[in-house]
């Protein structure tokens, strides 16, 4: 004896976890409750949910940072791309919210604006030599503009090139 506490035996969970799955849904199916793991299975319907929000949340990070250069960039040729971007990731966030409608309630749009502005701020001082002062602090967008897929901000800061 080595006077450590013995292991605890792996679980199917941690060695398979393919197998794991199909192994807790024909138990569901076939209604063998006892047999189920139900700790892990309640870990991964409580993270199915957290995984659907972060890929929302990603999205819209990209979304924002995007609606944010195509306001206060004076460059042309990214626009486009920019605008092809903003519609891929609106698209594949109204995918998911169609999927799972109370998303919305737990989108965080302040912790998205903070993400997206820092990265639309390096971008654009870096490519564009703007001072990323010119960005706002709070997020000038609602929810619903964000996702709209037919809105997009006007070009305020260079008119002359939107």
């Amino acid at each position: 004896m080595t006077g450590q506490p013995a292991s605890k035996p792996e679980t199917k969970y941690e060695t398979d976890y393919v197998a794991w799955t199909r192994e807790q849904a024909e138990m569901l199916r076939s209604r063998r409750w006892d047999g189920l793991d139900l700790d892990h299975l309640i870990e991964e319907i409580e993270d199915l949910g957290g995984s659907d929000l972060a890929a929302v949340e990603s999205h819209l990070v990209r979304v924002v940072e995007h609606l944010l250069k195509l306001e206060h960039s004076p460059a042309r040729n990214p626009r486009d791309g920019w605008e092809d971007s903003v519609d891929t990731h609106r698209a594949l966030t109204e995918r998911r919210i169609a999927r799972s409608k109370s998303l919305v309630r737990r989108i965080d749009l302040d912790g998205i604006y903070r993400t997206a502005r820092r990265l639309a701020a390096k971008s654009l001082q870096r490519h564009d030599g703007l001072d990323p002062a010119v960005l706002p602090v709070e997020c000038p967008y609602t929810l619903d503009q964000i996702l709209d897929p037919d809105w997009l901000p006007d070009n305020t800061a260079f008119p002359e090139r939107a």
